[in-house]
Formats: structure tokens, sequence, C-alpha cells
């Protein structure tokens, strides 16, 4: 059997680290696809619109969306996950006192 810890103080600190890297990468995302259609802004026909109509979707969405919020998403088990040490040694430190 495996002992399993966590320092508090650093998983909380771990979890606020993580959800600044979502927001950083949403907003490195949005800069990406400005970029991108700001390079497209001078071409001209079909494949042009094509390939706008996709960064403006599928693109746009993959990376200011999904990849921000899987990112955030990973903050957010790691703190339940601490929340659960927590509640759960406080439970035990409960028993062992009779509260």
């Amino acid at each position: 059997m495996s002992a399993c810890r966590i320092v508090n103080q650093s998983v909380v600190e771990a979890v606020g680290e993580i959800k600044n890297i979502s927001e950083k990468c949403r907003s490195a995302g949005e800069d990406f696809i400005r970029d991108l259609n700001n390079a497209l802004s001078e071409m001209e026909g079909e494949a042009k619109d094509q390939f706008k109509a996709f960064i403006d979707t599928d693109v746009n969405e993959f990376v200011g969306t999904s990849i921000p919020e899987a990112i955030r998403g990973m903050s957010e088990l790691l703190e339940a996950n601490r929340t659960n040490f927590v509640d759960t040694d406080k439970a035990l430190a409960d028993g062992i006192s009779g509260n």
C-alpha cells in the first residue's frame, strides 16, 4: 500500500497558478486568432473565405475555449482532491478525539 500525502499550501498555490495559466492560455488563443485573421485580411478568394471560416469556428473554439477550459478543469480537479484530503483528515482527527 502506498502512502498519500499533500502539502496543503503548496496545492493551494498550484491551483491558483494553474488558473492563471488557463487565463493566459485564453488570452494567447485570442491573440492567435486575431493574428491569423490579420494575416488573412489582405488575401482574396474562396480559399481565404474557407480558411477564415475554419479559423473563426473550429480553431477559435479549440485555442480560445477548449484548451483553457481543460487547463482550468485540471485546477478544479486538483482543488477538489485537496479539499477531500482536508475533509478526510478532519474527520479522522474528530474520530480519534471522539468529536
